[in-house]
């Protein structure tokens, strides 16, 4: 199988998915139904875009992978495939947050025990610029990191096309950076999520927390998978980068609500995109504004390169994400025709 032949069965098979969306759906009892306060779009919505998008990767990643012999990130699949799994549940039956942790920090620690290279050792900025740590350390911060980085995810997806663009912004980092055939698998995900995106910008399906659990897996273990490659244009710290915006999100939400007392991951309207849909009202508006406040820091910041790069994206970000707070802290929530997407 060539690369081209991949890209064009990716696509066919992912617009298939969409397309069936609804019998889908309903069929495995993940239709998504609005109510009065967070869920605010028209009608049920099947819960399958991570399907629609993982789903075809994974076949046609491990035939491209068994075929070129690059099978070093065989624990992708089936990590992606157990969390995917629970998210389907936890569309199903909304299960408890203690059982959620507990399943996905078990299958980070085995996929990096059973990849030890995907573990991060030194903290990489660049030019040389290099921070060792001990590899117990280095191991534990890996699959906290991946951890964190999954819940972050799962927040930001709360308005269409925010969570599903990021993540392919990133996989177009990933194909640029990396090589071999995880550079194309990264492609792959490119245009499942392009595919998906057609369709969930007009309400027609939704990622639901298993495309949310499963797309945060893949896209955490494969941008380590493409750090760990000996020829790879991305470092760790370009890596962190990358996932910078969500995760300063997700903190900033962890806080608020221990502050007044509530539980850090209980739902509410004070999402980043939460602020940007009072500002600009449309989600088309507010999911562009977003994936640009992904990729404009990220790029400048590797176009920069090294630790001054780093400090590049860094500072970005946090300006960009400091200004929209408070340009939009005081602006009256939207009304429900404005709204559309699933809430977190």
């Amino acid at each position: 199988m060539n690369y081209a032949i991949a890209l064009v069965l990716q696509i066919a098979a992912s617009a298939l998915i969409c397309l069936m969306a609804p019998r889908i759906g309903t069929l495995l009892g993940v239709m998504d139904k609005p109510d009065t306060y967070r869920k605010l779009h028209r009608g049920a919505v099947p819960l399958i875009g991570g399907l629609a998008i993982l789903l075809p990767a994974a076949l046609i990643g491990v035939v491209l992978s068994v075929m070129t012999g690059e099978v070093s990130h065989w624990v992708i699949v089936p990590t992606a495939t157990v969390l995917f799994i629970m998210g389907m549940m936890d569309d199903r039956e909304h299960l408890p947050p203690a059982i959620r942790l507990s399943v996905s920090l078990v299958m980070f620690s085995l996929a990096v025990i059973l990849s030890p290279h995907l573990a991060i050792e030194t903290l990489n900025f660049g030019e040389g610029t290099l921070v060792t740590m001990a590899p117990v350390v280095g191991a534990v911060l890996t699959i906290v990191s991946l951890v964190g980085f999954q819940y972050a995810f799962n927040m930001s997806d709360g308005a269409n096309g925010v969570a599903s663009g990021a993540a392919m912004i990133w996989a177009l980092f990933f194909f640029f950076t990396g090589t071999g055939v995880l550079a194309w698998i990264a492609l792959l995900l490119f245009f499942g999520g392009l595919v998906f995106l057609c369709f969930n910008m007009r309400g027609r399906i939704f990622l639901g927390d298993s495309g949310a659990y499963g797309i945060s897996a893949v896209i955490g273990l494969l941008g380590l998978a493409i750090v760990a490659q000996p020829d790879s244009a991305l470092t760790n710290m370009q890596l962190v980068g990358l996932f910078l915006l969500p995760v300063l999100d997700c903190l900033r939400l962890i806080i608020s609500r221990t502050r007044s007392g509530r539980a850090p991951f209980s739902a509410d309207r004070e999402h980043l995109h939460h602020y940007l849909l009072r500002w600009l009202v449309s989600p088309v508006r507010t999911a562009v504004v977003y994936w640009l406040m992904v990729g404009v820091p990220n790029l400048l910041g590797i176009l920069v390169g090294g630790p001054a790069g780093f400090m590049v994206t860094l500072a970005l970000t946090l300006m960009l994400y400091r200004a929209v707070i408070a340009r939009t802290a005081l602006v009256q929530a939207p009304t429900p025709a404005a709204v559309s997407g699933e809430a977190r």
